[in-house]
């Protein structure tokens, strides 16, 4: 075999052999052109899902927050309702107080008024000797009054009372323009045994106890039955 022979069947086997290489290059690009948009689409799928679930996160605290800031409005709203609403009940408070002022200007029903308070005291109390206290302006007429409660007490109830009326002990004045301290629209206080047994009863501390249990009744009036109220005395 001569040179030229073996050269060529040199440059055919460089040729397979490069021919091979070329196809193996061909498919290790082929499959890593595969391999990358394959890992391309799932890392992209991954990205995708991590996105729509972060975005879902966000889209519930953003409803959550939206919640909670239209609940605190709505409370808000409702504190300012009962705000107006309370202050309304205290007006006509201030109302019933003014004309409770009044009622000591009928001489004749005040003593009558007096004398029932007065026995409303003796019959709470249930003691043979008691006090009671009035304001300065009322002290003639609770003389009186004392006496008639007195009577009408042993007439009723068969005992005698020894009453008496403080000539220096006092409850405040009723109420005036030019006076800017405590007031007292009327009624008694009784006390008994040295002052450790008490009966309130001026009318400022029966109008107390009438708004105290009449507020419910007052509120429905001003304003209607409460639609979420289940229980009603």
């Amino acid at each position: 075999m001569d040179d030229t022979q073996v050269n060529a069947q040199l440059d055919q086997m460089k040729n397979f052999i490069l021919q091979e290489a070329q196809d193996k290059a061909n498919e290790i690009k082929t499959k890593a052109t595969q391999e990358f948009t394959s890992e391309k689409g799932r890392i992209f799928q991954n990205e995708k899902i991590r996105i729509i679930k972060e975005y879902e996160k966000k889209q519930k605290l953003i409803e959550v927050q939206k919640k909670i800031n239209l609940s605190n409005e709505l409370n808000k709203s409702r504190l300012s309702v009962l705000k107006v609403r309370e202050e309304c009940l205290r007006d006509v408070i201030k109302e019933a107080q003014k004309k409770l002022a009044t009622i000591s200007d009928d001489k004749d029903k005040y003593q009558t008024i007096l004398k029932n308070l007065i026995y409303q005291g003796f019959v709470k109390l249930n003691e043979s000797k008691i006090q009671v206290v009035g304001r300065k302006e009322d002290v003639a007429l609770l003389e009186k009054a004392t006496t008639e409660a007195a009577a009408e007490y042993k007439k009723k109830l068969g005992k005698s009372i020894d009453v008496s009326v403080d000539k220096e002990r006092h409850l405040p004045p009723g109420p005036n323009a030019d006076y800017n301290g405590p007031t007292c629209c009327g009624g008694v206080i009784l006390s008994a045994l040295e002052g450790r047994i008490i009966c309130k009863n001026t009318l400022d501390s029966r109008l107390e106890i009438c708004f105290d249990q009449l507020t419910p009744v007052i509120r429905t009036q001003l304003y209607g039955a409460s639609t979420s109220r289940k229980f009603f005395d």
